[in-house]
């Protein structure tokens, strides 16, 4: 019977029983010392978020000074970019219509040299070297 009493059905005795081997004292240090533990953990991620605040309002007052700074000369070198680059097409159509020319009065230029073969002329040789009647093709 010996076994029966220490393995009592009275659940009230196994409830105490239970209870008489935790240790309350040493539960509530357990507690404590998580407390503390998650407390530091929660300070330390705050500072390192206030400091990563703070980092990105002085980028952000930088980056606002360097526009400031810059700003405004580009908006005044812009127009005049933009007319440079306007002239350089203007430039380019220029140089097109140049050598359209020079093509168109290829044959001109070839009747002229004939012309004043013509009336005694004789071109030298480095004006044949510029002549522009190799080009009409």
């Amino acid at each position: 019977m010996n076994e029966q009493e220490s393995h009592s059905s009275n659940p009230l005795e196994q409830l105490l029983q239970l209870l008489g081997t935790l240790d309350p004292i040493d539960m509530a240090g357990k507690a404590v010392d998580l407390t503390r533990k998650t407390s530091e953990s929660l300070l330390l991620v705050l500072e390192n978020f206030a400091s990563t605040v703070d980092n990105l309002n002085k980028t952000t007052s930088r980056i606002n000074t360097l526009l400031d700074e810059v700003e405004e000369p580009l908006r005044r070198i812009m127009p005049q970019v933009g007319n440079a680059m306007n002239a350089m097409a203007s430039m380019g159509e220029v140089a097109s219509q140049l050598g359209d020319l020079t093509k168109r009065l290829g044959p001109l230029t070839s009747l002229a040299e004939n012309a004043g073969g013509l009336f005694g002329f004789r071109p030298n040789k480095s004006s044949t070297a510029t002549s522009s009647s190799p080009q009409t093709e």
